[in-house]
């Protein structure tokens, strides 16, 4: 099996693991499910990046904007960013732009950027 089709396959999987939580998390409300809170916010008081992801997604799956942004602001830009990485991954082994936007997004100086943001959304969260 070449790298290229185990990499395909672990996409593959992973999609559908987010296939099957989005089915739990557009039936069930996030705080009926037996998950931990955040240890993070436990622990400091303070909301981690993350923190109303879960609900925000259950928001979104049920079509409220509004309640997504009163959560997490960037969840959006996030699942959006994600999407795109999707994407360009998938089409990537056939079309050689696809490969270059790929590599940009998701190089190391794209790297950087996403987890200054996510440093600086983190914290200023929690001062705002």
């Amino acid at each position: 099996m070449t790298a290229t089709s185990r990499h395909s396959k672990a996409l593959l999987a992973l999609l559908g693991c987010m296939l099957v939580g989005g089915v739990v998390l557009y039936l069930y409300r996030p705080e009926s499910l037996p998950i931990p809170r955040c240890p993070f916010l436990q622990l400091t008081g303070w909301q981690c990046p993350g923190c109303g992801s879960m609900r925000g997604i259950h928001a979104l799956l049920h079509g409220d904007i509004g309640r997504v942004l009163q959560l997490n602001v960037m969840l959006l830009p996030g699942l959006i960013y994600f999407a795109l990485l999707v994407l360009l991954e998938l089409s990537r082994p056939h079309n050689l732009r696809a490969e270059r936007l790929y590599r940009h997004f998701s190089g190391r100086t794209a790297s950087w950027i996403i987890f200054a943001i996510i440093v600086a959304w983190g914290i200023g969260r929690n001062l705002i």
